[in-house]
């Protein structure tokens, strides 16, 4: 019988491990065209990931998850005071389209303490809201179908992500549990994410 193991881990740095594999995947495009699946994934899990980070209040997960299941975790924290026997909810995470618009908001950040939202322009939230919905979906949910996929757009998808995960680490609520190191390789990592190059 094989030795369990175990690996630790959480939202911030699943981030930073989504970011790692996307510049991973990235070096092997040219010469395996099925590694931009990767890419697309593991650039829509870092974004994801980056967005429930900045919303996420003091109450997790109320900030990150849709209203109705906020208002059963807030009920549930409320009971479990008195109530050592009290079930935690499930929890509902918002789908990145609706993450992008929350972390648009002034004041959205888990403490509230950004006075102007996360940058992303309505075209760009389009642009994302497509990337969720026609590659990121069609690829997680794969359909028993051959497809062609247009991946020229990729590399500017990545810019954007790591733009709006940048600001996200800026903003300092997001990443906030992580040191100062783990915060400085996060920067590196968007550095090193950003100037990819990209096969013509």
């Amino acid at each position: 019988m094989m030795a369990q193991k175990w690996i630790r881990t959480d939202e911030a740095e699943d981030v930073l491990g989504s970011i790692r594999h996307a510049i991973r995947a990235a070096q092997f495009v040219g010469e395996d065209p099925l590694e931009w699946k990767w890419v697309a994934l593991a650039l829509h899990s870092a974004l994801q990931g980056a967005c429930v980070c900045h919303l996420t209040t003091t109450a997790r997960p109320v900030g990150a998850v849709t209203q109705r299941n906020a208002g059963k975790w807030l009920a549930y924290n409320e009971e479990s005071r008195t109530n050592s026997m009290a079930e935690p909810p499930e929890t509902y995470l918002m789908d990145l389209p609706d993450l992008l618009k929350a972390v648009r908001k002034p004041y959205s950040s888990g403490d509230g303490s950004n006075v102007v939202g996360v940058a992303i322009s309505e075209s760009e939230l389009s642009w994302l809201k497509r990337f969720h919905t026609d590659i990121r979906n069609e690829f997680v949910h794969f359909k028993p179908i051959g497809w062609s996929i247009e991946v020229s757009g990729i590399p500017e998808i990545a810019k954007l992500v790591t733009r709006v995960i940048g600001d996200c680490l800026q903003f300092g609520w997001a990443f906030r549990h992580q040191d100062p190191l783990q915060r400085e390789e996060m920067q590196r990592s968007l550095d090193a994410l950003a100037s990819v190059e990209w096969p013509a």
